[in-house]
């Protein structure tokens, strides 16, 4: 059998509603030598009837349905040992992919045996026609990538980043059970992404380097319902323990556990944690009053997000730019 050159993963939770617009904007590609590995994650809608009705006419399309909500990490993982290429993206089920994301980010990893994945720009949108801005994340150059990599910095790229999936393989794939626990929160379902970013980007000690095209090639779906800051906190935590382990395996040490990390928070360390998680989550409320147009709200929580951290107000002028 001829193998597919990308594997685009989909993992679906209750996405019957919008799963039908990525699917046709996936299936609308320009390069049409790919896959789709549509995963369920124990949904309760019609999510998995919605992927069989799209599977009969696009034989492309492979649908796999977990045993029960298995979680994000989870799902990711599997759909990357199920992908059949040597090439692997995944893509959620609210976004809508531009037709020419797969041919220019296949062009772009294929001509560099170096680049370890390529992304893009991403626009932001809460429903069609309402769009939020445009998202400007990852290295536009070797040299940016390099100076990252050097400054032992956190490597962040899109979601829809196309890689190797013998690489993500070789780094230890996306964790799972990062830190069980009682009250059953899933810590590995938390900046997955993030976390094998950072872990491929060690491969910059082999040369090897990430890039991002500076064009928009893919609608990500923000739903206000993502701005909450409900799980905030254990994202925020789980990205300075992501930071820890890279800091520690670029030193040569061995990486320490989320619990050991957590005991490790000094009275100094744990205050500027509670500023830092404060000024994350004024600065989704800022998201928020912007998806509602309430520019009083926005000019607020700008101002709150200012005090507690304007390191964050920085980066986030320098990664995101706003569209009316």
């Amino acid at each position: 059998m001829t193998l597919p050159a990308i594997s685009i993963v989909v993992c679906c939770y209750n996405a019957a509603a919008t799963l039908p617009r990525t699917l046709d904007s996936l299936r609308a590609q320009d390069f049409a030598d790919f896959e789709i590995v549509a995963i369920d994650d124990g949904s309760k809608d019609d999510t998995v009837a919605v992927l069989h009705e799209h599977a009969a006419r696009e034989p492309r399309l492979r649908v796999l349905e977990n045993t029960g909500n298995r979680g994000t990490a989870f799902t990711r993982q599997r759909g990357l040992d199920e992908a059949r290429a040597d090439l692997v993206m995944f893509v959620d089920a609210d976004d809508i992919a531009d037709p020419r994301l797969l041919a220019r980010l296949h062009e772009t990893l294929t001509a560099d045996p170096d680049l370890v994945g390529v992304g893009c720009y991403t626009t932001y949108f809460v429903e069609e026609g309402n769009d939020l801005g445009l998202q400007r994340v990852g290295p536009e150059s070797r040299a940016a990538f390099e100076r990252i990599y050097r400054e032992a910095k956190l490597l962040f790229m899109v979601p829809c980043t196309l890689f190797r999936k013998a690489d993500a393989l070789a780094v230890g794939g996306y964790r799972q059970a990062v830190m069980p626990n009682a009250e059953g929160i899933r810590y590995e379902d938390f900046s997955e992404d993030l976390d094998l970013w950072c872990r491929l980007s060690d491969l910059g000690a082999q040369g090897r380097y990430f890039l991002t095209l500076p064009e928009s090639l893919l609608r990500y779906r923000k739903p206000l319902g993502s701005l909450s800051t409900r799980n905030l906190g254990h994202m925020q935590l789980k990205m300075r323990w992501i930071k820890d382990c890279l800091r520690r395996r670029r030193a040569g040490r061995p990486e320490r556990s989320l619990a050991d990390f957590i005991a490790s928070r000094g009275s100094w360390e744990r205050l500027g944690d509670w500023r830092s998680d404060k000024a994350a989550g004024f600065y989704k409320q800022a998201g928020f009053a912007y998806a509602r147009r309430n520019f009083a709200g926005l000019a607020w929580y700008l101002m709150l997000t200012g005090v507690m951290s304007p390191k964050l107000i920085r980066q986030k002028i320098a990664t995101q730019k706003v569209t009316r």
